[in-house]
């Protein structure tokens, strides 16, 4: 089945009609000409691993006493809840204490379910929902997913660590994204306003990645898996825990996938038929390492992806080479956590960031009714950043917190190029810097023995907008131990980034003057447990989001710019019903009803699914070894850009998943989309298309070994 989707980063010279580079004479590219392939650094990856056998053995096979949950089976895995979440407050506490209604993913829920991405994973959640266009894919919740955001009102942390970049406020969750999901512990997913304490991003969502650490691999570990399209992946993963404490971790992984060979879109029949051949490529490297030794810890590391792009976006050429876009992100961050004395905490943390974008465009400068003229053009974009923070938490009577923090960010560069590859005509060529700090406090206390205030606020200040203030409060009520009832508030902001302030153009104009966008959220969350097997959790939620920045037309110059201009709201409801009962059977319902309107109008947001329900069962089939997953995913009509329809549509996944049939061996099969349901995601402005059909049944085998 073909497939397609919504949105990628709009090339820097963007123009729909772009302006004709002169004085070339050089031979371009043309549509029927191909490529090459993006290649692989094949070497680095065996070095790493070669570097991780050596550390491996040489370490040998001791570990730390203490518990290792690397020994018990998957149902006592299943049975030992996570009773707590660190990004709610930044520290741990017990999830009905935390102000927020949290979800969390486990590593066990990754392999039961064969997630291969933070997209997969976030599909199956409560309220949250994922499009894709072929290039990456931008995360949705409670109704709101603009055609054209890249994802900057939800934050994404590895370990507490700001993953969003400061140029496009990129949230990457599919292959493009940081972290293979074979090395995360657990996903905290908070909902709701949290620039109280992580300022900008954080307005829909928090969404924290705890990565393994070394005692939960104990030696090594290989995994390879192969799939639908020509498509595989690798990983090799080695670590260990000291009997004095230190620990490290470090794994390096890949992933390839041919994509389609011929990919069908009838806005572009009269262009090859409308099918745009081989132009779906996908390929990518990760590395990630961490060692810790008492309160000291340092971890780090660095991705790459190359996607090959077919839906022909801005105005590029359909079934034209080059096209094809290509994320680097890096970081390094080290940490000290200490305890002064009983009642005294204190973090501090430093860090260096980078992330480079390069996007291979092919354009026909020829214009309409004019002979073809095809020019080469390039993005570069470039950011560096450097950044600390320190947090003081004083406790009282066992009962009361208080915590008080500052952090601050140095973007070093801010750069943003766009030229012709052969004339040099050159576009933008910017090199700009900025940086910002907050200052934050929280409180919790026990007012009476069930109930609980917990309250903060944030105050950042920016160079390039000046000062914003985001507070936070909420009442959590306890009367029974397996009730939680949660009345919250909070406020959160999207501070304008360097793309839509700093880009310019011959089809942009550039806005300094923009201001950061605000949403207020009121959220009212029942969480009960039943039996000790069931758990439900009832929300009612508000958002108001004004100050929005929207993609404009400049009335003056014809030029598109980004303005303040609409604002947006989002009334609705979720339920969710968890269960878990003796020999590993697991399950869970959730539906969510979301009216999000917007504009001068008042009407609904495109993109916006009033109606969304999931499911997932996981059944143990042979004596704990064996497991099958059943999950469904389903949502209601939405409407495009243009104010047309796409319709509802309900997608099943299913897995099996083994461990311990072999001695150290684990392996799963998955079938995606398994009803091979056609179904489509709308688009923004920038397509010709109004919507993109999304993949059909596909399948993955999966084999890991522990050794």
């Amino acid at each position: 089945m073909n497939t397609v989707g919504t949105l990628e980063k709009p090339p820097l010279f963007g123009a729909v009609e772009p302006i004709r580079a002169r004085g070339h004479t050089t031979t371009l590219p043309t549509p029927g000409r191909r490529a090459p392939r993006p290649t692989r650094s094949w070497t680095n990856l065996l070095l790493w691993a070669m570097l991780g056998l050596i550390a491996q053995r040489t370490l040998g096979s001791t570990n730390a006493p203490g518990d290792d949950f690397t020994v018990l089976n998957l149902t006592e895995l299943m049975q030992v809840e996570v009773p707590t979440v660190y990004g709610a407050s930044k520290h741990d506490q017990k999830i009905t204490e935390a102000p927020s209604a949290v979800t969390i993913v486990t590593a066990e829920d990754i392999k039961l379910h064969g997630y291969r991405t933070l997209a997969d994973i976030l599909r199956n959640v409560r309220g949250f929902y994922v499009t894709s266009d072929r290039a990456y894919s931008f995360i949705g919740v409670r109704g709101v997913n603009r055609p054209g955001d890249f994802g900057g009102r939800i934050l994404i942390m590895v370990d507490g660590h700001r993953m969003n970049d400061p140029i496009y406020d990129s949230a990457l969750s599919d292959t493009s994204e940081f972290l293979d999901v074979d090395l995360i512990e657990r996903v905290e997913i908070i909902r709701g306003p949290g620039s109280s304490l992580y300022g900008n991003n954080a307005v829909f969502a928090v969404i924290n990645l705890i990565t393994r650490k070394g005692r939960t691999v104990n030696q090594g570990e290989m995994s390879g898996s192969a799939g639908s399209w020509d498509t595989y992946n690798g990983r090799f993963t080695v670590g260990h825990s000291f009997t004095n404490g230190a620990e490290f971790l470090a794994s390096a992984s890949f992933h390839d996938s041919a994509g389609h060979k011929h990919l069908y879109f009838p806005e572009y029949k009269n262009s090859n038929g409308g099918f745009a051949d081989n132009l779906d490529h996908d390929q990518g490297d990760n590395f990630f390492t961490s060692l810790s030794y008492g309160g000291l810890s340092l971890s780090g590391g660095y991705s790459e992806r190359k996607k090959q792009v077919p839906s022909a976006s801005f105005g590029v050429v359909f079934d034209g080479q080059p096209s094809l876009y290509d994320d680097q992100r890096g970081f390094a961050e080290l940490k000290y956590v200490t305890s002064l004395a009983e009642d005294w905490d204190v973090l501090g943390r430093l860090f260096y960031d980078v992330y480079r974008y390069t996007g291979y465009y092919l354009f026909d400068y020829g214009g309409v009714g004019n002979p073809k003229d095809y020019v080469e053009n390039r993005d570069i974009s470039l950011s560096q950043f450097v950044g600390g923070e320190v947090q003081v938490t004083k406790r009282f009577w066992e009962k009361h917190r208080l915590t008080f923090g500052g952090e601050f960010r140095n973007d070093l560069s801010l750069d943003l190029k766009n030229f012709d590859v052969v004339s040099g005509t050159t576009y933008l060529n910017t090199h700009n810097n900025a940086d910002n700090f907050g200052l934050y406090s929280q409180g919790e206390f026990v007012l009476a023995k069930p109930l609980t205030l917990n309250a903060g606020v944030r105050y950042d200040h920016y160079r390039s907008f000046g000062d914003t203030v985001n507070p936070r409060a909420g009442l959590i009520y306890s009367p029974f131990k397996e009730t939680a009832i949660k009345a919250l508030y909070g406020q959160a902001f999207r501070a304008p980034n360097a793309f839509e302030t700093g880009y310019i153009s011959p089809a942009y104009d550039r806005n300094p003057n923009l201001k950061p966008e605000t949403v207020k959220s009121f959220d009212l969350v029942w969480e009960q447990g039943f039996a000790r097997n069931y758990r439900t959790t009832t929300t009612l939620f508000y958002e108001n989001i004004s100050d929005l920045i929207t993609k404009q037309i400049n009335t003056v110059t014809g030029h598109s710019i980004f303005e303040n201009t609409d604002s947006a709201k989002s009334l609705g409801a979720d339920f969710e019903v968890e269960a878990q009962w003796k020999g590993g059977w697991r399950g869970k319902v959730s539906y969510t009803y979301a009216h999000a309107t917007g504009g001068a109008s008042g009407g609904w947001l495109s993109n916006s699914p009033e109606h969304m329900g999931k499911l997932s069962l996981s059944a143990p089939l042979y004596q704990e070894k064996v497991f099958a997953t059943l999950e469904v995913q389903a949502m209601s009509d939405r409407l495009t850009v243009a104010n047309t329809k796409v319709g509802a549509f309900a997608v099943c996944n299913f897995t099996l998943f083994s461990q311990e049939l072999i001695k150290n061996f684990e392996f799963s099969a998955s079938v995606y989309n398994l009803f091979d349901t056609h179904y489509s995601d709308p688009v923004s402005v920038d397509y010709l298309q109004k919507s993109i059909q999304q993949d059909g049944r596909s399948f993955r085998a999966k084999l890991t070994w522990k050794f």
